[in-house]
């Protein structure tokens, strides 16, 4: 048996040398493709694995990149959003929506020929205890600068003093409108109660200049300290303030000129402005009639501008229900006439001709309550005002001394307010305001003379039915220098004040 084993044994070892040698790698060769196989399938599944975790954070980090880009992109709107809303509040501009554009920027005809018009009616019942002559007196506060004298170049319906009784103080017109992608337009009109037309204002305003310029031009109320810009609707109270009705005049600085404006892009909310206007005034740079100009040798009208103004504006952020505004306002006119003690018929007076320059500071702050209607509402607001003027005597004396001519004179007036107003309960409001015109008033140069002062109290209790329609109650106690400064006035007022809004009226500024 195992012989026989030996022998086939033998036999298969001499069967399996005789066969090439590739023969006898084949099944190793086979055996081995399902390992090589596994391998192949292995490294490409590792490959794309790679390539799947290349690809997850290249788009990990696109998505990074693009989330990073939205909250910058977010964060820049919320900027600029409070930076228009703080504009608003700052620019004399009337607020209007944005126009409907095409895709190529062209202002769609939807709205190209349909501004927002309105008509504000101002009216009041009036009664003060001096027989109706409290308008004229809190008008003419003595001030030793006679300027509203011989005024040159406005009617007398602008010193339309309120009546004992029923009043229409104006009826205002206004249109505003986006004129294209480049211009908006303002234009205000207003009628009195005796049927006195004015055109109030009427100005243009470029769009989308770079770098937050601006250029206004045309007839508009300055941007000089705060209140100015102010039509009478918009006053916390029914009569302005004792500074600005003396030293601006009862329309404040409004002229004829450009105005250009810079709201650079910084955090803290700046605005930086210039006006150049033609210098035609009620009070402050006033010039007098032609043939008084001769009689007296004031010299003639000089050819304008002769105005000119610059202001800045700084409004730190200080929340969202709250809002504060600094200001400070120069201005300067070249010309400016005066007439004293003129007697037309022995052909004598003292005429006066020179320069004369206005500073204003402003500060206003406003809290915004989180209750509805106005309740809780707070507003602190007030101005300082100080005029000079340098002039020279160029008329005659009344007294008959020549040698007064050439001499100089120098004109000091100052004046300031502080009003509050509070928010009692849903569209109701209490307002205390506290004017008073001449802190310094004086007159220096060839004659030092100083004088008092003059001032009041005012208490007003304002209903507000919707947002077109106040009705307000105001009390007031004056005590007014007068004649020369030789004698004072004290009295009351009584105002019972309506204002009514047609039609759609764009929003206040700040």
């Amino acid at each position: 048996m195992n012989h026989k084993f030996s022998i086939t044994l033998d036999k298969t070892i001499e069967v399996i040398l005789k066969i090439p040698p590739i023969l006898l790698l084949l099944p190793i060769i086979f055996g081995m493709l399902p390992i090589r196989v596994a391998f192949a399938d292995q490294s490409e599944v590792t490959e794309i694995r790679r390539n799947l975790k290349q690809m997850k954070a290249e788009y990990e980090r696109r998505i990074q990149a693009l989330e990073q880009r939205l909250e910058r992109a977010e964060a820049a709107a919320k900027r600029a959003e409070d930076k228009a809303e703080t504009a608003s509040r700052t620019q004399s501009q009337t607020a209007m929506p944005p126009p409907i554009t095409s895709k190529s920027g062209s202002v769609n005809s939807g709205n190209a020929f349909n501004p927002q018009v309105s008509i504000i009616l101002n009216g009041n019942y009036y009664s003060d205890s001096t027989q109706g002559k409290g308008g004229e007196y809190h008008s003419e506060a003595f001030q030793p600068s006679h300027s509203h004298a011989h005024g040159h170049g406005h009617d007398e319906h602008e010193h339309n003093y309120p009546a004992n009784g029923f009043n229409l103080s104006e009826a205002e017109l206004a249109f505003s409108a986006t004129v294209d992608p480049y211009f908006d337009a303002n234009a205000y009109m207003a009628v009195d109660g005796n049927g006195n037309f004015e055109l109030e204002e009427a100005w243009f305003q470029t769009r989308n200049i770079p770098y937050g310029f601006k250029i206004k031009g045309g007839k508009f109320l300055s941007d000089f300290g705060y209140i100015n810009k102010q039509h009478p609707h918009q006053w916390d109270f029914a009569d302005q303030n004792l500074a600005y009705l003396n030293l601006l005049g009862y329309h404040g600085l409004q002229d004829t000129g450009v105005q250009i404006t810079w709201l650079p892009d910084w955090s803290l909310y700046t605005l930086f402005g210039v006006e150049l206007l033609h210098g035609d005034q009620e009070l402050f740079g006033a010039t007098v009639d032609e043939e008084i100009q001769t009689k007296l040798n004031v010299g003639s009208t000089a050819e304008g501008p002769r105005l000119w103004t610059a202001f800045i504006k700084i409004a730190p952020d200080l929340g969202y229900n709250h809002a504060l505004q600094f200001g400070l306002s120069y201005a300067h006119n070249r010309q400016h006439q005066e007439i004293h003690e003129y007697d037309e018929n022995a052909n004598t007076g003292v005429g006066l001709s020179g320069t004369a320059d206005l500073w204003g500071l402003d500060l206003v702050y406003k809290y915004d309550s989180p209750k509805p209607y106005g309740h809780g509402d707070f507003k602190l607001q007030t101005e300082y005002l100080r005029a000079v003027k340098d002039l020279t005597v160029r008329g005659i004396g009344v007294a008959g001394p020549n040698a007064v001519i050439g001499s100089a004179r120098k004109f000091t007036t100052d004046g300031w307010y502080i009003q509050s107003l509070y928010g009692i309960a849903p569209r109701w409001q209490v307002g205390v305001r506290y004017d008073v015109l001449g802190l310094t008033n004086e007159v220096s140069g060839g004659v030092t003379n100083d004088f008092g002062s003059s001032s009041r109290w005012s208490l007003a209790l304002s209903w507000f039915p919707t947002e077109f329609s106040t009705i307000r109650l105001q009390y007031s106690h004056s005590n007014i220098l007068i004649d020369g400064g030789n004698s004072r006035e004290k009295f009351d007022t009584f105002w019972l004040q309506f204002l009514m809004s047609l039609g759609s009226h764009g929003a206040h500024s700040f």
